[in-house]
């Protein structure tokens, strides 16, 4: 019987060997990097918790520590015979625990004691003043200094009508609000080298607070006044759309043909945020002055416009109340070192008109800053969104972020946009995303 040879077992060649091994090397380091960046994620997350706890314990700590000091010994006992620095500093004590009256005291105490051109004490002492809502007091103390071109007195005068602007605001007296900012800008236009973060911050509390005036001024029947105020908010927004709008709806009753000229091009750029009963109420006014004044060539072109804006309407806007959002089923998965989110969801139709044609955009987002996008078909012509109730079949969505702690997770938003034209884009809900998996029962 003849015996087969055994075949010799080949050896692995050298660049076999190196090859598997640079292999070990990799899947190491990748799992090594992995961990890190995990690490690295939570040691964020965790790092900007403290700063905020530690602020916050840090104001419970320096309460705590002034409370002790000045229950301890009557701090302003013989201060008119103390140093500048000491006056300063028992004045802080006293403005932490709210002690203003002390603090107050020890401020007026501090100016008569400072160095020409030192004006700290005068800041601290208004807003201590600010603080009891003794406006006329703290303006006393700041035209009692005399504006000379120094780069510290323009910094404190600012920053005190800034905090005066704020207080204001705070208690709803949103024109003297308006007032007080105006004086930081005054102040804040004499520095040669602008800021350009505290620049438009000004100008936001300007264009705010004007606002909010003009709101009352129509609430209580004084139309002429809410116009005023909104032209100095244009003045320094000449772009912002909110401040057009509102003046166009106010022009309707007292200017149509004004109105107007604010509506039209509020139709190329916000038209899903538009009044059109107040447009229509404004074109068909206009039309009826034409008339009035013998030109009625004017007047059939306001008419047809009345006609050509319903027509934009409805074959390119979306309000926010034509639609209402259906969340069916929310499931979060974890298979490896990411959250995987699924979402299933469907339209209803709320309006009185059938709706043709409709997308959806499904924005994951952290904040102010979009992380993700999903855009999805709602409603074509084979499958229209009926009026009164009409619903979409299930839209599914799968999120790619990655997404690695619940913590983070905690942090995100789905905001969901609808809309006939990708130009006018109608935000038709926002959610919390969901921390748990579940199923609705339709």
């Amino acid at each position: 019987m003849i015996k087969e040879k055994k075949k010799p077992k080949l050896k692995k060649s050298f660049a076999a060997i190196a090859m598997e091994y640079l292999k070990t090397i990799a899947i190491s380091f990748s799992a090594a990097l992995i961990f890190t960046l995990l690490l690295s994620f939570h040691a964020r997350s965790e790092m900007i918790k403290n700063i905020y706890m530690n602020a916050e314990e840090q104001q419970k700590i320096d309460e705590k520590i002034a409370r002790q000091l000045v229950t301890q010994s009557d701090l302003t006992k013989d201060l008119k015979t103390k140093k500048y620095s000491i006056c300063i500093q028992v004045g802080n004590l006293y403005e932490t625990i709210q002690d203003y009256k002390n603090a107050e005291f020890a401020y007026r105490l501090a100016i008569q004691k400072a160095k020409p051109g030192v004006y700290a004490p005068y800041y601290k002492l208004a807003c201590v003043l600010i603080s009891q809502e003794r406006f006329n007091d703290a303006e006393l103390v700041l035209k009692s200094v005399k504006d000379i071109q120094n780069k510290k007195l323009i910094k404190f005068k600012t920053r005190a009508y800034i905090v005066m602007g704020d207080k204001y605001y705070s208690i709803g007296k949103f024109l003297s609000a308006a007032k007080s900012y105006e004086k930081a800008r005054f102040y804040y236009d004499k520095f040669a080298k602008k800021d350009p973060v505290i620049d438009k911050e000004i100008d936001i509390r300007i264009i705010n607070a004007y606002k909010e005036t003009a709101d009352i001024m129509v609430k209580n029947g004084y139309n002429s006044d809410a116009v005023s105020f909104l032209k100095k908010a244009e003045k320094y927004a000449p772009n912002d759309l909110l401040i057009k709008y509102k003046l166009a709806i106010i022009y309707s009753d007292l200017d149509p043909i004004k109105s107007i000229e604010y509506f039209e091009p509020l139709l190329e750029e916000i038209p899903q945020k538009i009044d059109y009963g107040a447009f229509g109420k404004a074109l068909m006014k206009a039309a009826n002055i034409a008339d009035l004044e013998g030109n009625p060539t004017q007047a059939k072109y306001y008419r047809y416009k009345i006609h050509s804006v319903d027509l934009f309407i409805n074959q390119k806007v979306i309000y926010p109340n034509d639609i209402e959002i259906i969340l069916d089923s929310f499931i979060i998965r974890k298979p490896f070192f990411k959250y995987s989110l699924k979402a299933k969801y469907r339209f209803r139709n709320v309006s009185n008109g059938d709706i043709i044609k409709m997308s959806a955009d499904f924005n994951l987002r952290q904040n102010d800053k979009v992380l993700e996008t999903i855009t999805k078909p709602a409603a074509n012509k084979n499958a229209p969104l009926l009026s009164n109730g009409g619903e979409t079949g299930e839209i599914e969505v799968n999120f790619g972020k990655n997404i690695f702690t619940k913590r983070e997770l905690e942090q995100y938003v789905i905001d969901i946009y609808v809309y006939k034209d990708e130009k006018y884009k109608t935000l038709a809900g926002t959610m919390k995303v969901p921390l748990k998996s579940f199923y609705s029962s339709k």
